[in-house]
């Protein structure tokens, strides 16, 4: 079964919550999230909105492979509100 768009945005927004909550992150959820943007990045049927904030999300997670900053609440709402076109 394949993970639609909705799937994965959710799946993301639940990998950046956790970490946030506990501040720590483990390199099988650092590599899962990486994977995530990734795939959703390459997607131009996304919102504008959402890959930007998707790209700000690689961005930091490039830099820092450590828990995100305080953005992630902004994040996984904008995340949440996705505008997918599936």
């Amino acid at each position: 079964m394949t993970l639609s768009n909705s799937h994965k945005l959710q799946l993301l927004c639940d990998l950046l919550q956790n970490q946030s909550d506990e501040q720590y992150m483990t390199d099988g959820e650092a590599h899962q999230i990486d994977r995530l943007l990734q795939v959703l990045s390459r997607d131009t049927s996304l919102d504008p909105t959402l890959l930007q904030t998707l790209q700000r999300i690689q961005e930091q997670h490039q830099l820092d492979n450590r828990p995100f900053s305080n953005d992630v609440s902004g994040w996984v709402m904008t995340l949440s509100s996705d505008q997918t076109t599936e």
